[in-house]
């Protein structure tokens, strides 16, 4: 992995002036780089003081396995160009990671909205999944619609199929998905239903429509403003970039017929409407250098589940934007994949090269740094060309 010599003042500036640039989920890895305590807050002394009574929740605990650090793994390390993003991305590379299943049984709450899980009014920290720092006023929002009695969808029971990020296609595929192939990994009740967000329904709905997700259990859908109750809850976790339950998630999507791409080379486009921020002024200009190159152009933000694994299935090299096309790698399970990144200082996100990382896909990135608004880059055509060599080397 990368060890670059990082002088304590140099590193200290570096932080300063870039830590808005990278995700929450990042930030406490570039504050770890830094040698800096986790800080406090409310949220976080709120956390431990409802979870006193942990060992209820070890009860619960139904299913529970441990899974390798990324940098433990003999597949290639993600190559970046910019020197603190590289360090971020070794110091996620060396965390162990974890995956577990809860029977919660009593007075269950799921707070719409960030699903956020109280049993018996305590906060459930497993609930919080992988992301601990989107938590913060969540619980206490929760908290206050009890006061105010704001409407519920009551259940029995039931397997809660709700992220904090319903709406990502990312975490469609790596996080939410796989958590239907774990339940019945682990031999849960078929009859027991699903709860899905509203959000998830609309963004996914159509999407999903082709494959089996939704149709082997009952789908219960928790309105936009309804805290969901029940007696039992299966809360599932199937666990960081969960390579080990792919092939199961792929066998419930099958690949639409007679998608001509002419290329197994794919640039993925990111328009306006789906780039968060994250967005090339001279995308036509990028677009031509990679058709030039060999590259076929290819939109995924409006395709269904099976066109996008009918087109993503063949694919040797994927580029594009640093995003959630990027998921689309997981149709290359077990195949090689070389994946090409242009990403934004303002989004310099260690998750993409992570999931390469534990998938055994090559990575490369070239960081661009934004125009004066921020909310969007130009990309040097050279930079271009250099990120064609450089996946085309390998491949």
């Amino acid at each position: 992995m990368f060890r670059p010599n990082f002088g304590r003042a140099i590193l200290n500036t570096a932080y300063a002036a870039t830590e808005h640039r990278f995700p929450s989920h990042d930030r406490s890895f570039l504050r770890e780089l830094q040698g800096k305590m986790p800080r406090s807050s409310p949220e976080t002394i709120l956390r431990k003081v409802l979870g006193i009574r942990a060992r209820e929740e070890r009860k619960a605990l139904i299913y529970y396995r441990s899974l390798p650090a990324p940098s433990r793994l003999q597949t290639e390390d993600p190559f970046v160009d910019d020197k603190l993003l590289a360090e971020v991305i070794r110091i996620r590379g060396g965390k162990p990671r974890w995956e577990a299943a809860w029977h919660l049984r009593g007075d269950i709450r799921v707070a719409p909205g960030e699903p956020f899980v109280f049993a018996n009014n305590r906060f459930v920290p497993g609930s919080a999944g992988f992301d601990e720092d989107l938590a913060t006023r969540s619980i206490w929002r929760n908290y206050a619609r009890g006061v105010l009695g704001l409407p519920t969808l009551r259940v029995d029971r039931a397997i809660l199929l709700r992220d904090v990020w319903d709406g990502n296609y990312w975490h469609l595929l790596h996080d939410i998905l796989p958590r239907l192939v774990m339940a019945d990994a682990i031999d849960l009740d078929p009859t027991i239903p699903v709860v899905v967000s509203e959000t998830l329904m609309q963004r996914h709905g159509d999407r999903l429509s082709g494959t089996t997700f939704l149709k082997g259990r009952k789908v219960v859908v928790q309105p936009e403003r309804h805290t969901l109750c029940c007696s039992e809850l299966f809360l599932l976790r199937p666990g960081e970039f969960a390579r080990h339950w792919t092939p199961n998630v792929l066998a419930r999507i099958p690949p639409e017929p007679f998608v001509a791409v002419d290329s197994r080379y794919i640039y993925c486009q990111r328009k306006a409407q789906s780039s968060a921020g994250r967005i090339a002024e001279n995308n036509l200009e990028i677009e031509e250098i990679f058709r030039s190159a060999g590259f076929a152009i290819v939109d995924p933000a409006p395709m269904t589940l099976n066109r996008q694994k009918a087109i993503f299935q063949h694919a040797e090299v994927i580029a594009g934007i640093n995003g959630a096309a990027f998921a689309n790698a997981l149709f290359r399970y077990d195949k090689p994949l070389t994946i090409g990144a242009i990403i934004s200082s303002n989004w310099m996100s260690t998750t993409m090269p992570t999931m390469a990382k534990v998938f055994g896909f090559r990575y490369a990135g070239f960081v661009i740094e934004p125009v004066a608004n921020g909310n969007s880059i130009l990309v040097p055509p050279d930079t271009v060309k250099k990120l064609i060599d450089r996946v085309f080397a390998g491949s």
